[in-house]
C-alpha cells in the first residue's frame, strides 16, 4: 500500500499486484556487463528483463529428454516447460522421475524416500503420477519427514509415514493406508499365473 496526496492528507491506493521475485547476484566480467548494458539500451528493456529473456530462449532450445524413431529422427522432446510447476514439491518430483536428469546424492535420497512412501506422493509404485494435494501439504516439512525416517527406520520403519498421515489428517485430507499392504490377487488369478509356463 502507498500513501499519496498533498498537505499530509493522503489517500490509500492499492499498488498493482506483482509476481513473486527472487534476487540473484552474479559476478560478471567487464565485457559481459558491457554486452548486457548495450542490449538493455538497444531493446529499451532493463537488464533484468534482458537476462530473463535470454535464459528463457536458451532453456526453450535445450532438450531434457529426446525421443527418436528408427531412423534417428527426433519425434518428441521435453524442455523446462514440461517440468515447471508453481509448487516446489511437484517440480522436484517431476524432475526426479526423469532418468536423464543429473541428480546429486541428496536428490537420490529424496527419490528413494518418496518411492518407499510412494502412496503419500504418487498414484503408482513407479512414481510417475503425482498426488498433488498430498505433495502440497507434506512438502514444506519434507526434510523433517526424511530425517525422521533415517533416524527411526531401524527401530520403527513406519514412523515417517505415521507422521505424514497425521499431517494429512490435520489438513482434513484422507490419508492413505499405512503401513501399506499390497492387495493380493484373486485366487483364480493366482491359479492362472501358476499354469503359465513363463
Amino acid at each position: 500500500m502507498s500513501l499519496q496526496g498533498d498537505s499530509g492528507e493522503g489517500t490509500m491506493t492499492k499498488e498493482p499486484r506483482r509476481a513473486k521475485t527472487e534476487t540473484l547476484s552474479l559476478r560478471l566480467d567487464p565485457k559481459t556487463r558491457f554486452i548486457l548494458e548495450l542490449l538493455s539500451k538497444i531493446k529499451g528493456q532493463n537488464i533484468t528483463v534482458v537476462v530473463e529473456r535470454a535464459i528463457r530462449d536458451v532453456a526453450g532450445n535445450t532438450a531434457i529428454t529426446v525421443e527418436t524413431n528408427d531412423f534417428g529422427a527426433e519425434t518428441s522432446r521435453t524442455t523446462w516447460v514440461d517440468y515447471w510447476d508453481p509448487d516446489d514439491g511437484v517440480r522436484q518430483l517431476k524432475l526426479l522421475a526423469v532418468a536423464e536428469y543429473p541428480t546429486n546424492f541428496e536428490e537420490d535420497e529424496l527419490r528413494s524416500f518418496t518411492l518407499t512412501h510412494w502412496m503419500f506422493f504418487y498414484h503408482d509404485e513407479k512414481g510417475t503420477r503425482i498426488r498433488r494435494p498430498y505433495v502440497e501439504i507434506l512438502w514444506p516439512k519434507i526434510e523433517e519427514y526424511m530425517t525422521r525416517w533415517k533416524e527411526k527406520k531401524s527401530e520403527d520403519y513406519w514412523a515417517a509415514g505415521e507422521a505424514m498421515q497425521k499431517a494429512l489428517s490435520a489438513a482434513r485430507v484422507q490419508p492413505p493406508e499405512w503401513p501399506y499392504k499390497a492387495k493380493s490377487k484373486p485366487k483364480e488369478a493366482r491359479e492362472l499365473d501358476d499354469e503359465i509356463p513363463f
